[in-house]
């Protein structure tokens, strides 16, 4: 197994989290909105970072990162300007009428038009309000098919070597330790959170059970290529039940290594607007924290205090050992159902391969757990929704569905749902 120096000196933090809490905007702490994953066209998103950063603001969002793939926002970056390009003349034109003539840098050789990109730190400058909107830094640390977000990075942070048959285990572990180097070398807070586990060829729940140092994953992506609900022929697992499956096996080793789960966006495209395009508004996250900092943040974060939404709003998180309640922002005409997921102690921990139409073991994906892990253990439409804690669980986690549908969905028919973060009795 694969530990890495983040899981030491974050232990105490985790053990707090998932013994008690209760979450609440009251003495001074607050509910911040925030993305940690967006891109632009610093690499494969198709709008100006500024048009980008501009809608997280105007749509009530407190907190950004745009996490472009292997690439710090500094130094000069030009892109050019054509009508069969991202950035059309029409696309720059009204980049000019939104931030004045003279936010745009252009440069003309011969028939050649491009347009200097914004650095983080001019974004900063411009869009940085305090108490109301941060410009957080962030990297998406890019190896074959395992991404990892760092979050409040100050430079490049150069991703694993992905060569041959390198086991993504290896390489997950690597990244994540480049990330806590380089906010150790910067003396800076900094948090690394796998992303996307269901995009492409994936990571499994035991790659991720590997790795000691990473304690956050994205439960939701609104990619629209990544399976946050499974996907039979691939033989791909929710990201539900990889959670219940890795939260299963970590704490009944060890009480103080929890993951947590992440909702983001991993937007796109910002021109146009539908079902099998990567838009923005799809998935966040809700931090309660002491002011709008990324040291804030990140040690809300680090401690549990956040919840992942696509759409549904919780006004209190609350376990006192003794059980788990969650206070729903409701809404006229709208019905929440709270579902109390968890697993016991002494649960059945065999596992065995997923098998091809032949009977060979199909490699690189999740295998099959017993239904011991990630029972619903309870559900109600009550609000508050509370479960009373009977003293086996392992742990205990809420998932509110509400019955109505979000609004320019990953998939369709998603609904607007929250994820809270696990606790246990004690």
């Amino acid at each position: 197994m694969i530990f890495s120096m983040r899981s030491a000196v974050l232990a105490w933090a985790f053990a707090t989290a998932v013994c008690g809490a209760d979450l609440r905007a009251v003495d001074g702490l607050r509910w911040y909105k925030g993305n940690t994953h967006a891109h632009t066209l610093w690499s494969d998103g198709d709008a100006a970072p500024e048009v980008v950063a501009d809608w997280y603001k105007e749509h009530g969002y407190h907190f950004l990162c745009l996490s472009d793939h292997n690439v710090y926002l500094g130094g000069e970056r030009w892109v050019p300007v054509a009508a069969d390009q991202y950035l059309t003349p029409d696309r720059v034109k009204a980049i000019q009428q939104r931030f004045g003539e003279g936010w745009v840098s252009l440069d003309q050789k011969g028939d050649r038009l491009k347009m200097r990109l914004k650095t983080f730190e001019e974004l900063q400058a411009h869009f940085d309000e305090p108490g109301k909107f941060l410009m957080v830094s962030a990297e998406e640390v890019t190896s074959k098919v395992v991404h990892v977000n760092a979050v409040n990075n100050r430079g490049f942070i150069k991703p694993a070597q992905a060569f041959g048959n390198k086991p993504l285990r290896l390489i997950l572990a690597e990244n994540f330790d480049a990330i806590e180097a380089h906010g150790k070398e910067n003396g800076v807070p900094i948090l690394a959170h796998l992303n996307h586990p269901n995009w492409d060829q994936g990571v499994t729940a035991e790659d991720i059970v590997s790795v000691g140092g990473e304690r956050f994953f994205e439960i939701y992506n609104g990619h629209a290529g990544v399976r946050n609900w499974g996907d039979r022929s691939q033989h791909k697992q929710s990201t539900d039940r990889l959670w219940d499956i890795i939260l299963a096996i970590r704490l009944s080793t060890s009480a103080d290594r929890p993951l947590y789960g992440m909702g983001t966006d991993d937007s796109h495209d910002y021109y146009e607007q539908r079902i099998g395009l990567c838009n923005s508004g799809r998935g966040w996250v809700q931090v309660l924290a002491k002011d709008l900092s990324p040291g804030a943040l990140i040690a809300a974060m680090q401690s549990g205090q956040f919840y992942a939404s696509s759409g549904v709003t919780l006004e209190r998180i609350a376990d006192d050992g003794k059980s788990l309640s969650v206070g729903i922002h409701g809404e006229a005409g709208v019905t929440h159902t709270t579902h109390f997921i968890g697993t016991r102690k002494g649960f059945d921990a065999t596992a065995r391969p997923v098998l091809d139409p032949a009977g060979n073991p199909v490699p690189n994906v999740t295998q099959v757990y017993s239904e011991d892990i990630g029972e619903v253990l309870f559900e109600t439409k009550d609000n508050p929704a509370v479960y009373a804690f009977t003293g086996d669980e392992l742990y205990v986690r809420a998932k509110v569905v509400s019955d109505k549908p979000q609004p320019n969905p990953h998939a369709e028919g998603d609904l607007e749902t929250a994820w809270t973060q696990p606790a246990r009795p004690y």
